[in-house]
């Protein structure tokens, strides 16, 4: 059994949440104490931190485990996609992009020629790369991520140029039709961004969220002949880390500075694709609604990271997770969220 130090907060609506009555704060402190329980047994694998906050930004739960705090950083890993999203949607906002709809071929003209030889290519568009839908032949979760014969891990140790790579892909099925989860879908979108912007991704990022949020300690992986990522690589903490979901709740509003408009969040959310009966995929966002529970919507990264947005309850509950391997868990992580969503 892993050791816990955590700190429980639960706020009555003195703080600005709107609990009812006793009955609610009970109800909600039951279902936290038994959590903490099957987190400690690690029903849910190894957990590092759990944090909840209203649409305030007030904290309802904040818990750690192990040797973790508030300022412990952890990979997110492809949390940063949605960051790429939001990203990508402050150059809409600003002109920079006139369209989603624009084909990417727009942006990159060094590669006419590859262009002209493969025409399906330029059929992509900057909403095929954010909703998954390229029509190119990757192999990203049909192998483990620690397998090589995985598309990601394979091109990660071959040191080759990833939007080179990208465009070389061959083609799989129609572009829009099927959803295949390609991470450097997200590479490609940081391009754009880089180019239109005028600056690498990374400070874009930096200028544009991280600072404005109050994101100040953070690390991002950097790779042999690339930038840095735009599909993983950066490390959070778990409290900076629901700033993400605090920013997508409150329509792009952060503190009364609009980040990005309430218009991008809002498209970003709508699902593009299916990926199964209960879950769909926005522009680089999940939305699930399992039946009798409320409607999130949520970025999700390879260890069990997760910020959710459950706009019903006006919560975001960030996790962080250690779950680095294939094995499988007695409970996904993902059922801590419906626990605490359907609890509050």
């Amino acid at each position: 059994m892993r050791i816990a130090f955590i700190s429980i907060l639960v706020f009555t609506s003195s703080f600005g949440y709107g609990f009812t009555d006793n009955s609610d704060l009970t109800s909600i402190s039951t279902k936290l104490t038994e959590l903490n329980d099957q987190i400690r047994q690690e029903q849910y694998g190894k957990i590092s931190g759990i944090v909840v906050l209203n649409k305030r930004g007030k904290p309802i739960v904040e818990q750690y485990y192990g040797f973790n705090n508030r300022n412990s950083l952890n990979p997110i890993s492809s949390v940063t996609k949605s960051i790429t999203s939001i990203a990508l949607g402050i150059c809409i906002d600003r002109g920079l992009i006139a369209s989603i709809d624009e084909p990417v071929a727009k942006y990159f003209p060094e590669y006419k020629k590859l262009f002209a030889q493969n025409p399906a290519m330029k059929n992509i568009t900057i909403k095929h790369l954010l909703n998954q839908t390229t029509g190119l032949k990757w192999d990203e979760w049909f192998f483990p991520y620690n397998y090589a014969s995985n598309s990601l891990m394979a091109l990660l140790e071959s040191k080759e140029n990833w939007i080179d790579h990208f465009f070389n892909l061959p083609v799989d099925t129609l572009v829009g039709v099927k959803f295949n989860y390609n991470s450097l879908s997200s590479q490609v979108i940081a391009e754009v961004v880089s180019r239109v912007s005028g600056m690498p991704f990374n400070q874009f990022v930096v200028e544009n969220i991280f600072k404005p949020l109050g994101i100040e300690t953070f690390t991002w992986d950097s790779y042999p002949n690339n930038p840095l990522p735009a599909w993983g690589g950066i490390s959070l903490s778990t409290l900076d880390m629901a700033k993400i979901g605090l920013l997508m709740i409150n329509d792009g509003l952060y503190k009364s500075m609009q980040i990005v408009s309430a218009g991008w969040i809002n498209n970003s959310v709508n699902i593009e694709s299916v990926y199964n009966q209960n879950t769909g995929y926005g522009l680089h966002w999940w939305v699930e609604h399992q039946p009798g529970e409320p409607l999130m919507y949520y970025a999700a990264g390879y260890g069990d990271q997760y910020v959710f947005v459950v706009p019903e309850k006006e919560i975001v509950i960030a996790i962080n997770s250690q779950n680095f391997s294939d094995y499988r868990w007695p409970k996904p992580v993902i059922d801590i969220a419906r626990a605490i969503a359907t609890a509050i």
